[in-house]
C-alpha cells in the first residue's frame, strides 16, 4: 500500500510546481512534468501536481469573478475509458494547492508567490483559458456553475489509489 501523502509534503510539491513555473512561465505541461520528475517525484505526483496547483490557483479568482459554484470532483478515464468522478477533497496536492491560493488570493502577495507567479500559475489552468474566452467574447461568469476539470494523462486508478 502506497504511504498516504502528508499536508507538508503536498504542499512542498505545489511549492516547487510553483517555483519551476515562475522561473519558466512559458513551460509546456510536458516538460513541467519532466522537471518535476527530475526533482524526484513520481509520474503520477508530477502529472497530478501539473494539473492541479494551477487548476486550484483559479478557483478564487473564479469566484471573484462571479462563478456561483465549483465543482467538488474531477472526472478522470478508467483503464476501460469509463469516466469517473474523483472527489476534490481526496486530492491533497489540489487541497495544499487550493488553500495555499486562498490564502494568497485572500491575504496578498508573499515573497513565496508574488502576484505575476500567482497569475502566472493561474493562467495555465482550463478554467483560466474558459474565463479568456467568456470575456474575449464579452461575457460575464455572474451566476455561473464550473464544471468538473477533465484530467488527461492520469487514469482514475491512478488518482483513487493515493
Amino acid at each position: 500500500m502506497k504511504p498516504v501523502l502528508d499536508h507538508a509534503s503536498a504542499l512542498r510539491g505545489v511549492i516547487d510546481t510553483i517555483n519551476l513555473i515562475a522561473a519558466q512561465p512559458d513551460i509546456d505541461e510536458e516538460n513541467l512534468v519532466l522537471l518535476l520528475r527530475e526533482k524526484g517525484y513520481s509520474r503520477i505526483d508530477a502529472e497530478k501536481l501539473n494539473a492541479f496547483v494551477p487548476s486550484a490557483f483559479s478557483w478564487p479568482v473564479l469566484k471573484k469573478l462571479g462563478t456561483a459554484s465549483l465543482p467538488n470532483h474531477f472526472l478522470a478515464s478508467d483503464e476501460n475509458g469509463v469516466e469517473i468522478e474523483i472527489p476534490v477533497a481526496g486530492q491533497h496536492y489540489f487541497t495544499a494547492a487550493l488553500t495555499l491560493a486562498y490564502s494568497v488570493f485572500t491575504h496578498g502577495w508573499t515573497k513565496e508567490v508574488p502576484r505575476k507567479t500567482y497569475e502566472a500559475v493561474a493562467g495555465r489552468s482550463a478554467e483560466m483559458d474558459a474565463v479568456n474566452k467568456v470575456y474575449g467574447d464579452g461575457g460575464s461568469l455572474e451566476g455561473t456553475t464550473l464544471g468538473p476539470l477533465r484530467l488527461l494523462g492520469i487514469r482514475a486508478e491512478e488518482l483513487l489509489e493515493a
